[in-house]
């Protein structure tokens, strides 16, 4: 029996294995852009660039952003049909990514994501409203793109709320990187999701890529069931210290 509210210290496609079809309800998540991987070395900084002035250092292979293209974009697909496999019917993926740019041509994330299963819904724009990346060839990349998707064309269990936080397809979100995690998801994202459920008995809520474990964290504030996958162990030790904090408090 699949342990929920948990984050598994192992690769996503692992704790999809264990998880029986038609397992979870949403999954949110963003994985690693492998930038390095894509750009074919490791990233070098405009000397105008903000990373190490907001202690974030792409450099280090813990970003998992180190892979072959080709492999990582495979692995992608294989990943996203798993999503596809452990998701209810009436389920919504929210997929996270972002157009890369090396040698002055861009590779957009709906290369792969059509070669998967899921059914493509909507494509949501991510206002970061800046960028640490600041050369001067080209305008600032300043948005992301969140991608709904489904098992099915039929109606996922949504309702927008009244009160949602951004009812229309861009969500402004500035995001507050730490000391912890290089890109961490802004709770209120995860929120803007989780708020619009509309049958909120017995939810199960799965992130594969958990990092310091913002998903769990709001799901756990609606009261959801939570799992998690994450390779680097410092960040599910950093999720854990706080949520045992808040059950402490709790109980």
């Amino acid at each position: 029996m699949m342990e929920l509210n948990k984050i598994y210290n192992e690769d996503c496609l692992d704790t999809m294995a264990k998880m029986s079809d038609n397992f979870v309800d949403v999954i949110i998540t963003s994985p690693p852009y492998n930038k390095a991987g894509y750009e074919g070395k490791i990233r070098k900084r405009h000397k105008n660039d903000t990373w190490k002035s907001r202690n974030i250092d792409y450099d280090d292979n813990s970003n998992n952003d180190f892979m072959n293209e080709s492999e990582y974009q495979e692995k992608q697909v294989k990943v996203l049909n798993e999503m596809q496999r452990v998701l209810k019917d009436n389920g919504s993926v929210f997929y996270n990514h972002k157009i890369r740019v090396a040698n002055h041509k861009a590779s957009h994330p709906i290369e792969w994501i059509l070669k998967s299963n899921l059914n493509l819904r909507q494509q949501i724009i991510w206002n970061r409203k800046g960028s640490p990346a600041l050369s001067p060839i080209r305008y600032l990349p300043t948005t992301e793109l969140i991608f709904w998707l489904t098992k099915t064309n039929i109606q996922p269990n949504f309702i927008r709320h009244k009160n949602t936080h951004f009812t229309g397809e861009v969500w402004e979100i500035t995001p507050k990187p730490n000391k912890l995690h290089p890109a961490p998801f802004p709770e209120i994202l995860v929120d803007n999701i989780l708020k619009c459920i509309h049958n909120k008995n017995n939810i199960t809520v799965y992130d594969p890529y958990s990092g310091s474990g913002t998903t769990c964290k709001v799901a756990n504030n609606y009261g959801f069931n939570f799992i998690g996958s994450e390779i680097v162990s410092s960040y599910i030790d950093v999720f854990n210290d706080s949520f045992n904090s808040i059950q402490k408090k709790l109980f």
